[in-house]
């Protein structure tokens, strides 16, 4: 009964399955928006933009793109701004008030703001800069930063060096099939609904994540508090420990292999956003809709996973350190977007899926290694400061991607793709 109540792969199963149920659906929402709202074109054309493979409306598209993209930085960089900042205290708070409260809290964040998405999505001409409104809830409760670092302290707290690999393989895998479901949902669900409908069934998702949460995972610290005023929640002087946590000297080159290993997942977060432009540079260059392109996502996710969870076991079984684990992760990485960058057919986009088979092992065996030379009573802070770094970074790969797209979106729109392989090959250079 006691594993049972520690199944806290189950609330991230379902907060990414309703996060990705979305993920194509808001970029269609905005650009239809956008489309006849901001940019006055007709409703009835706007209307196909991403749910038809007619090169027809090709040239319509990428007169919309440009806007939808500065739309979604924009959103992007507020949202994460203050939902990094407290991310910055939600490692520390957990690691003093348990687990569980801080993950509860979020979720119920995450709620809120699909069921006011819901409601803004059925109204036929709210501007779409105003869907930012919707992400209040979400960014002062910390948002999907602060439930990450949650549950990779709830791993730490619950496994062992021995298991804690394996563990977060799991985490990894859970991830995946939370995409996954969400990714072959989508479009269908959709299909058979609408916008409103689909931002009700994301919050009623989040609402059994919450009622599991509440009644059924236990808490995985024994000592936590359970008073202390606000001041003392919010005191200034935390975040100067929390980064001495990160900086200060430890036992032979631990400390160097924390902030190497650091850096190696904040550039792959940088790269992660890159990859947001898949969906449109697929629509511009391919003329994929929504249906195709979320078949194709689900077969890279089923790869993604099955290479994740299989690579960590065989890996185990063989003997073979998280340092080369995660150098042959890179270097599948650097293959397929260097691959997809070149394209030109639909079966190469696919080849790129094989390609980048185990490249979903790379920060998950970078988490093991950095829990295995960290204390527990350090670990959710030193998780939140790592988290905080990946989404600052991330804020700026935002509007990076989005130049290098709308710069190149009539000549060549996958060169980003050639951006993420440099970036891997510098990864590939420090893990060396």
């Amino acid at each position: 009964m006691a594993f049972k109540r520690r199944l806290i792969e189950v609330p991230l199963l379902f907060t990414f399955f309703a996060l990705e149920l979305l993920g194509p659906i808001g970029t269609n929402l905005t650009l239809y928006r956008t489309c006849y709202i901001i940019l006055g074109y007709n409703e009835t054309d706007c209307a196909f933009l991403g749910n038809t493979e007619n090169s027809t409306y090709n040239d319509l598209q990428k007169k919309v793109q440009p806007t939808v993209n500065v739309i979604s930085t924009v959103n992007s960089i507020v949202t994460q701004v203050f939902g990094l900042i407290i991310c910055l205290f939600a490692g520390q708070w957990s690691d003093k008030f348990g687990r569980k409260p801080i993950l509860l809290v979020s979720q119920i964040g995450q709620f809120f703001s699909y069921l006011i998405m819901a409601l803004f999505s059925a109204i036929p001409y709210i501007n779409p800069w105003f869907f930012m409104l919707s992400s209040i809830p979400s960014m002062i409760t910390g948002g999907i930063p602060t439930v990450l670092v949650t549950i990779l302290s709830y791993i730490s707290d619950i496994s062992t060096d021995e298991t804690r690999g394996m563990r977060m393989a799991m985490m990894e895998g859970m991830l995946g099939a939370g995409v996954l479901f969400g990714s072959l949902s989508s479009s269908y669900l959709y299909y058979a609904t609408n916008y409103p409908s689909m931002y009700g069934i994301a919050a009623g998702i989040i609402g059994l994540n919450i009622i599991y949460i509440y009644f059924f995972l236990s808490e995985s610290l024994e000592n936590i508090e359970h008073e202390k005023s606000w001041k003392d929640i919010f005191k200034p002087s935390d975040l100067k420990g929390m980064a001495h946590v990160m900086t200060k000297p430890r036992e032979k080159f631990n400390r160097a292999i924390i902030l190497l290993l650091t850096v190696i997942m904040i550039l792959n977060i940088f790269i992660f956003y890159g990859d947001g432009k898949t969906y449109l540079f697929l629509m511009g260059k391919f003329n994929w809709n929504l249906q195709h392109y979320t078949i194709f996502n689900s077969a890279t996710v089923i790869i993604s996973v099955i290479g994740t969870l299989g690579g960590t076991y065989l890996f185990k079984k063989l003997g073979v350190t998280e340092s080369v684990v995660i150098l042959l992760g890179l270097m599948c990485a650097f293959n397929g977007d260097f691959v997809r960058g070149i394209a030109t057919e639909d079966f190469q986009i696919y080849f790129v899926a094989g390609l980048k088979f185990i490249s979903g092992i790379v920060n998950p065996q970078c988490r093991t290694l950095i829990s295995k030379l960290v204390p527990v009573d350090e670990i959710g802070k030193v998780f939140a400061l790592i988290m905080v770094a990946e989404f600052i970074i991330s804020i700026g790969a935002s509007p990076f991607y989005t130049f290098i797209y709308n710069a190149t979106v009539y000549t060549d729109p996958g060169f980003y793709n050639f951006i993420s392989a440099g970036l891997f090959g510098v990864d590939i250079i420090i893990i060396l």
